[in-house]
């Protein structure tokens, strides 16, 4: 299982892969995968699938504010809004991937 950090729109694993958020739903990784999240389905043009279930991803990695365990929690919702964050105040932030 690899290891990603987030950097605005951009995450980057520990094994070098890089993933580039597009759009909102779109995303395209260094390997040429394109992935698009429809809801909680992330779906990937290699065929992979993941869901996301609070913090976790059907695989079994999880997101923590600015890093996440494995590539399925790569494409899921910031859960830690801190008070006083641009998120909290706009409800928007420029780095949620």
């Amino acid at each position: 299982m690899s290891f990603w950090n987030f950097f605005g729109r951009m995450a980057i694993s520990d094994e070098g892969e890089t993933i580039q958020r597009i759009s909102d739903t779109t995303s395209i990784s260094s390997d040429g995968t394109t992935y698009t999240k429809m809801g909680n389905t992330t779906v990937g043009s290699d065929g992979s699938l993941f869901t996301q279930t609070g913090s976790f991803s059907s695989d079994g990695s999880t997101r923590m504010g600015s890093t996440a365990t494995g590539l399925g929690a790569v494409f899921n919702k910031r859960d830690d809004v801190w008070p006083g964050s641009l998120q909290s105040r706009c409800g928007m932030d420029d780095d949620d991937f």
